[in-house]
C-alpha cells in the first residue's frame, strides 16, 4: 500500500510538526509577555514631585511674566517716540 520512502515522509512530517509546536509556544510566549501589565512603582517621593512642579510652574509663570514686561517696555518706548 505504502512505498518505500512512507518511513521517511512520516519522520519529517514529525519533525515539522515539533519545529510548528515551538513556533506557536514561542509565539504565545511572546504575546503573553508583551500584553502583561506593566506595573510602575513611583521612582520619587511625593514631596520631591511636589517641588519639582513648583519648579516647573513658577519657571512658566516667571516666562510670561518676562514676556509682559517686554511688551509693555516697548509700548512705552514707542508712545515716547511718536510724543517727541
Amino acid at each position: 500500500m505504502f512505498g518505500a520512502d512512507t518511513p521517511l515522509v512520516m519522520e519529517a512530517l514529525g519533525l515539522a510538526a515539533a519545529v510548528a509546536a515551538v513556533g506557536i509556544a514561542g509565539t504565545v510566549a511572546v504575546f503573553k509577555l508583551r500584553s502583561r501589565p506593566k506595573t510602575a512603582e513611583p521612582t520619587a517621593p511625593k514631596a520631591d514631585l511636589e517641588q519639582r512642579v513648583r519648579v516647573l510652574e513658577r519657571i512658566a509663570t516667571d516666562q510670561a511674566q518676562d514676556l509682559s514686561d517686554e511688551i509693555e517696555q516697548l509700548r512705552n518706548e514707542n508712545s515716547k517716540g511718536s510724543a517727541a
